[in-house]
Parts: structure tokens; C-alpha cells; sequence
């Protein structure tokens, strides 16, 4: 009688008597050794209590019923132990350990060892992978470490590649499904932190330039103030901005001219000027100018047209500032608009030039003004500009407050009327304004001077500003 190659299973033979005790014990050796169940492999003999069907991975030095049976299989049937010699390609399944082993190459390996997972289509632990997402893992960590045991390089790399610039490579976290941060590559070169409360639109936290290393926080830092190594240009567009957008771009500008003065002030110029560039349209809204860093911010219309910029809140000041410093310029915008308005610039402290404006209606009451200056604020008109509108006053220098507008052309146009007085200077301000040309005619008194109050027209008379009124002095007031 002869066996076969690989089980060593018996085989009948012609003529051969009992056939059926060769055949039980062919099954016997199937039943042990396929589907292969270790119970353990690591015991030198029996534990004892062992069932039919039970098989186990001999240890060496083998005592008792195993004596010399190390690195055979011992598996129970019919109350006694019966020992196969593993050959290669045979799988077990080792229960205490809940792991695979597979023997090659006359020895016992980890299944997972001998297994080449290339080219997979699909892979997922824990969870089901899609045509999408072909690796998907649930698992409450995920372990990367440099490989210690071929022994590697001890580096440890992860690569993120994308096709081009216009794609994306990073990190996105959710919460819910919901994107809350993404950081990476997203749809240029340069390095982004941006984070969202909706997962719909993202604030531009952290930005690092690909071509020069800088890095910049378009939403401002706690402590730290981003400090700039060029001029920069913000945009604000009424139309079509967003204030949750970054503002660099005409494409991602800012709906408010406040969300660009916020981002100013977030910034150190560091010797560089800032820019705010307000394309055409009507902003509602009362400017809150803040404190300035380092160099000057333009606020300007985009157009260079006056009249293409209204900014007309619905009451209040149309811009604003209070215990600031630093110089702000606004050029190229029309201001004022409704008599609800108050003021259309109002400083207590800080600089602020001004050029191409168009200042229009106002409040009429004697402390509503195009201009109002107080404290140590200075306010000055570096260039040409024109009055639409009248209101209380056009100009007012109010307790050491400083206005000055030299050599330039004032175009008033419909005859606006200043119900109070023109210009006013009162507890030590001072209103300079030499060498202009009015061009128009305004109605209402020309000038109030109080408590040492100056108005500075370089000795030009008492006709020279607009007005149909004589102008008044009180309390050694003066107007020279």
C-alpha cells in the first residue's frame, strides 16, 4: 500500500481486503490536518482534559505523551494522540494567539509575513473602501513609524502629490462629516491653514508663500502681528465680496470697507503701506478706523472717481476714530449723503489725510461737520476735493484739534448751505487753511472763532471762505 506526496494519505490498493479501514484512515489525516485548528504552540506536553479533534504544535523539549515529537502536530482522535510532520504551504490557525501561521521553508512564519498586497483595488479595515476612497481604515489611532526592524533608513516620509498647482494635496478634518480645517495645498502652491464653522466657507488662518517662505495670518494673530516684506493690497467689493474671504485678491475681496480696515490693523507694515482698493458702489456702513502699525493705509476708490464710492451709513460718522495712532489716507470716495449723518470724518487722536473727496449732505446742527477734529487728532487735505452738500459746519477744530488745508482748489457745487458756520475753531483748535481757492458759492455764516480758537487764512480777509454771512469771533478767539 502506498501514500500520497504532500498528506501521506493511505491508498487501496486492487484486490485489497477491508478497504474501508485504508479509506477511515485517509479521512482521519484530512480531518486533522485540513482547515489546521492549533489550540496552542507553545506546550512541552499536555495540559490534560484534551476532546477528540483537539491538535496542537509540539514545543521543544517535549515531555510525557509528546516526548519526542517536537515540531510535530499532535492532534487527539479517539482518546490517544497521533503526530503528522507539518510540510510547507500548510496554514494553521493558532487559537490563543488569534493569529495565522503558514510553514515554509521547513520552519512556522506569520501568515501576514508571506502575503504580497500589491496592486489591490480596494482595501478597507474596519470599514468598507469605495471606487472613491479605495483605503479606508476605523480604528481609534493610526500608527506611521520608521521601519526599526529590516533595519530602514529611520526615516519616517508620508507624500501627499497632486497633478498641478490648480489641484489639491492635504489634510482635511471634519467634524460630523463636516469640514471644519483643511491644511495643505489647496488650489495653488502655497501652504494653508483655513478653518470653518459650516464647512461651507474657510478663514485663511496661516498662509506660507511657495515662492519666498513668508509666511502670514490673513485673519490676524493673538500677540503676534504678521509683519510685511512688501506693500499689500486689500480689496473690498460690495457686490460680489465676502467677508469671510481673504481680501487679496480682486477674485476674494472683502464685501465691508470695515472687515479691510480690521485686516490693516491686524498687521505690522513694518516701514511698507498698506492699501485698501473699494471697488464701486454704496457702503452703508460707519468706518471704525484703529490703530496703525508700522506704516500709512490708503483706503481708496478703485476707480479714482469720486462719485463712484458713496460710503452713507444710516446715521453716526462715516469714518471714525477714537484713541487711535497712526495715518490713514482716504482718497477718491464721496462722503456724507443724508442728513442723518453727523459727521462725515470725526478724529480724536491720530492722522488722517484726505484727496479727492466729494463731501456731501449732513446734519445741520452746529456740531455736525464734513470734518470734525478733536484732541490731538490732525486732519489734513493734501489735494483738491469738492463739497456737494452742506450741514452744520464744513470744518471743525475742536479742543487742540487740528484740520489743514493749504494751496488747494475746493470746487462747491449747488451752493451748498452751512447753517452754523463754515469753519470753526474752538478751546485752542486750529483751522489752517492759507492760500485756497473756493471755487463756488455757499450760503450761511463764514467762520466762529472761540477761546483761543484759531482760523488761519494767511491774512486773506474776512471774505475769503465760502459763506453769505459775516463771520464771528468770541472769547479771544482768532481769525487771521
Amino acid at each position: 500500500m502506498s501514500d500520497t506526496a504532500r498528506l501521506s494519505l493511505p491508498l487501496m490498493e486492487a484486490a485489497q481486503s477491508e478497504k474501508h479501514v485504508t479509506h477511515n484512515e485517509a479521512l482521519v489525516v484530512l480531518d486533522a490536518l485540513v482547515g489546521l485548528n492549533l489550540i496552542d504552540r507553545d506546550l512541552f506536553e499536555p495540559a490534560g482534559g484534551e476532546s477528540d479533534g483537539d491538535a496542537y504544535l509540539v514545543a521543544s523539549p517535549a515531555t510525557g505523551d509528546w516526548a519526542g515529537e517536537e515540531g510535530r502536530i499532535a492532534s487527539m482522535i479517539d482518546g490517544g494522540w497521533r503526530f503528522y510532520d507539518p510540510f510547507d504551504g500548510l496554514i494553521a490557525h493558532v487559537v490563543d494567539e488569534a493569529t495565522f501561521i503558514v510553514h515554509v521553508n521547513g520552519g512556522w512564519v506569520e501568515l501576514a509575513s508571506q502575503l504580497a498586497l500589491q496592486n489591490l483595488p480596494l482595501l478597507g479595515l474596519g470599514t468598507k473602501a469605495t471606487e472613491t476612497q479605495r483605503l479606508a481604515v476605523k480604528s481609534d489611532e493610526v500608527l506611521y513609524s520608521h521601519d526599526d526592524v529590516t533595519p530602514g533608513t529611520g526615516n519616517m516620509v508620508v507624500t501627499l502629490n497632486k497633478a498641478a498647482d490648480a489641484n489639491d494635496a492635504g489634510h482635511a478634518y471634519k467634524i460630523g462629516w463636516q469640514a471644519r480645517a483643511l491644511v495643505g495645498l489647496f488650489g495653488d502652491g502655497d501652504y494653508r491653514v483655513k478653518v470653518s464653522t459650516d464647512g461651507a466657507s474657510f478663514l485663511s488662518a496661516l498662509e506660507v508663500d511657495h515662492a519666498t517662505g513668508v509666511v502670514s495670518f490673513p485673519s490676524g494673530v493673538r500677540g503676534v502681528r504678521e509683519a510685511l516684506s512688501a506693500a499689500r493690497t486689500y480689496y473690498v467689493d460690495g457686490a460680489g465680496g465676502d467677508d469671510t474671504n481673504d481680501g487679496m485678491s480682486a477674485a476674494t475681496a472683502f464685501a465691508t470697507i470695515q472687515r479691510g480696515v480690521d485686516a490693516v490693523a491686524a498687521i505690522d507694515m513694518a516701514g511698507h503701506s498698506a492699501t485698501i482698493s473699494v471697488a464701486a458702489g454704496t457702503y452703508p456702513e460707519i468706518v471704525v478706523l484703529k490703530d496703525l502699525i508700522g506704516g500709512r493705509c490708503i483706503i481708496q476708490g478703485a476707480t479714482g472717481v469720486a462719485s463712484d464710492v458713496i460710503v452713507q451709513p444710516g446715521g453716526g460718522s462715516t469714518f471714525l476714530g477714537i484713541g487711535i495712532s497712526g495715518t490713514w489716507d482716504l482718497r477718491h470716495m464721496q462722503l456724507g449723503g443724508s442728513t442723518a449723518i453727523s459727521r462725515c470724518i470725526h478724529m480724536d487722536s491720530g492722522r488722517l489725510d484726505f484727496q479727492n473727496i466729494n463731501f456731501d449732505t449732513i446734519g445741520p446742527a452746529f456740531n455736525q461737520a464734513h470734518i470734525y477734529a478733536i484732541g490731538s487728532a490732525q486732519i489734513n487735505g493734501v489735494d483738491d476735493y469738492a463739497i456737494i452738500g452742506g450741514g452744520g459746519c464744513h470744518v471743525y477744530a475742536d479742543r487742540r484739534g487740528s484740520i489743514s488745508v493749504y494751496g488747494r482748489t475746493i470746487t462747491l457745487i449747488g451752493i451748498p448751505d452751512f447753517t452754523a458756520r463754515f469753519a470753526v475753531a474752538s478751546t485752542l483748535g486750529c483751522v489752517y487753511l492759507p492760500n485756497n481757492t473756493w471755487s463756488g458759492p455757499a450760503t450761511g455764516q463764514r467762520y466762529f472763532a472761540r477761546i483761543r480758537g484759531t482760523i488761519f487764512v494767511n491774512g486773506a480777509g474776512a471774505l475769503h471762505l465760502p459763506g453769505d454771512a459775516a463771520g464771528t469771533l468770541s472769547e479771544d478767539g482768532w481769525y487771521v
